[in-house]
């Protein structure tokens, strides 16, 4: 099973929607499958073109590695590793990606990114669970 583009367009335009009524800044979305491919890219009205890449470096990040960014960027602290260490030039430790999961299995990843990070990581959780809820 993985996830597919019509589900994660409808789970991103609502949160998009919230998120473009709180008077924060606008964001980008990125969903990828389980291996990383980018199925969707979404880009509020105002948000810098620079957070593309962002948004999807955290999904495809969540995507190979299976874990948050935020876990991903813990083990790279706690391990005193960089990112150079995992051969992967698309990997990044910013909060803000998440895998999805569905009884127990990745069916893909998204990521945030255009706020302060730990907004990012609070909208990501907010899309994933909107997604998750269709699946």
């Amino acid at each position: 099973m993985t996830i597919n583009s019509m589900t994660v367009s409808t789970a991103c335009l609502t949160t998009a929607n919230i998120a473009g009524q709180d008077g924060g800044q606008p964001v980008c979305f990125a969903a990828v499958d389980h291996s990383g491919a980018l199925i969707y890219l979404y880009r509020m009205n105002g948000a810098p073109e620079r957070l593309i890449n962002i948004a999807v470096g955290k999904a495809y990040t969540a995507a190979r590695m299976g874990v948050s960014t935020d876990i991903f960027r813990q083990r790279l602290l706690n391990e005193q590793l960089s990112l150079a260490d995992f051969l992967d030039d698309k990997f990044t430790s910013l909060p803000g990606g998440l895998p999805l999961l569905k009884g127990g299995q990745r069916v893909g990843a998204i990521g945030v990114s255009g706020r302060a990070l730990e907004e990012d990581v609070a909208l990501c959780q907010q899309f994933a669970e909107r997604i998750l809820i269709t699946l």
